[in-house]
């Protein structure tokens, strides 16, 4: 092999190395989000027309409903919550695609938890057995991440 195949071969595993380390410093960042008290912002739109968008606002609101998940509802179509609905599309970068989930912070700050489809992910996840959960901790589950949603910061 080459001089110039090994300084190349070298600097892709540096390059891996880097993205591995930032890759498992997000999930440390995330796990630590997980367990800190925050509350759940739902971005919705009663007017929504898209009948697969108001069916899965609908599950999820539902779901957050019957598990006794503490939320917010922030309506896209209400002129009252237009400014609130317009933060929170500059944050998640998505304009006019609901549902819309978010973690409001005591400091705070507020971070898009997903979509409609992180919000199906957790829920199956939530089904599989302890034993699988116990050996891969990495999973997100519906009580990981909504363990600690609170109503208030009272």
């Amino acid at each position: 092999m080459s001089e110039r195949e090994v300084t190349d071969r070298q600097r892709i595993r540096n390059r891996k190395g880097k993205i591995v380390r930032l890759h498992q410093d997000l999930r440390s960042h995330l796990i630590s989000m997980m367990s800190e008290p925050k509350k759940l912002i739902c971005l919705v739109s009663h007017g929504v027309h898209d009948r697969k968008q108001a069916d899965n606002q609908s599950k999820a609101l539902d779901w957050f409903g019957t598990r006794k998940v503490p939320h917010t509802v922030v309506d896209g179509m209400d002129p009252n919550q237009r400014e609130r609905r317009n933060k929170l599309f500059e944050i998640s970068g998505v304009r006019g695609n609901y549902p819309q989930f978010f973690f409001e912070f005591e400091d705070g700050t507020i971070h898009l938890l997903g979509n409609f489809d992180k919000i199906d992910d957790l829920n199956e996840t939530s089904g599989l057995p302890p034993d699988v959960l116990a050996q891969h901790p990495e999973i997100e589950t519906w009580e990981k991440v909504f363990g600690s949603v609170v109503e208030s910061f009272a």
